[in-house]
């Protein structure tokens, strides 16, 4: 079978178990965190937009790069999805750029595409409309998806051929949206691209321990990407999150008791007393 037929079964056994049928995935972090039980992360780092997903006993974990390009965000997170469904997870960091892509990678590639944006849905969008710039758009937009994407999808339902593909393909997210008036959408999800995020659940615990006093800010601060303890605090503070002080579990002193003890052990403890 080939790589793209792997990825595109995968991704489609994979929206029937959760019921997606052609609808959009909104939040992927969501459904990564709460369906599937993997803990997500956005993390400052040099290989913006760059994922890894990390696997330790029966724990779970998806770190990807904070970058100014959500689209693409988006569809590492799918490609991660894809690589755990595909029981082909490595400790390399995908998006890698290498010229030579592995078996595993074109795999996820095509897992990540047809999960965000199925050939069915490309049918129910394309089958009644003249096929303009501004369907493109509306994929882009509906979907999260890159117009490259898009457009590989719209040439794999027959409805573009391979140079108008490529020459959609080449449009960026930004301009679409500038042109189609949904910019200001746009910016929402650049910002949320941007910004570091810890692991919910993780986040979740952590917060319990500051409460029980066990952690600081400055630790909540560090896991959720931030240097700044004092911001951290004043939001916790200002959601009614403050550490709860510690009851006073210090031992009292024994009582002294001589009871039991002979006329001599007695005389010995006052000696020693003295």
């Amino acid at each position: 079978m080939k790589n793209e037929d792997i990825g595109r079964r995968a991704a489609t056994e994979f929206r029937k178990e959760i019921n997606l049928g052609t609808d959009p995935i909104n939040s992927l972090v969501w459904l990564i965190e709460h369906r599937m039980g993997v803990g997500v992360a956005f993390v400052k780092t040099n290989a913006r937009g760059h994922g890894l997903t990390v696997q330790r006993g029966s724990q779970t974990m998806i770190a990807v790069g904070c970058t100014p390009h959500p689209m693409r965000l988006r569809s590492t997170l799918a490609h991660e999805i894809g690589h755990l469904r595909l029981g082909t997870v490595s400790s390399s960091p995908s998006n890698s750029g290498w010229q030579e892509r592995s078996c595993q990678e074109i795999q996820a590639d095509a897992f990540a595409r047809h999960l965000l944006l199925p050939l069915d849905s490309v049918r129910t969008w394309c089958e009644s409309e003249t096929l303009t710039l501004v369907v493109l758009s509306n994929l882009v937009q509906h979907f999260g998806v890159s117009p490259k994407i898009a457009a590989i999808q719209l040439r794999e339902a027959g409805f573009l051929d391979e140079d108008t593909a490529d020459h959609w393909g080449n449009y960026s997210t930004r301009t679409l949206a500038q042109r189609f008036g949904w910019r200001s959408r746009y910016e929402t999800m650049v910002a949320e691209a941007l910004t570091p995020r810890a692991p919910q659940a993780l986040f979740t615990r952590a917060t319990y321990a500051y409460e029980w006093g066990l952690v600081s800010a400055a630790a909540l601060a560090r896991l959720n990407g931030s240097d700044s303890a004092i911001a951290m605090a004043k939001q916790l503070e200002e959601a009614g999150i403050t550490p709860q002080p510690l009851p006073d579990i210090t031992a009292s002193r024994p009582q002294e008791s001589k009871a039991g003890l002979t006329e001599a052990e007695r005389l010995a403890l006052s000696e020693a007393a003295d």
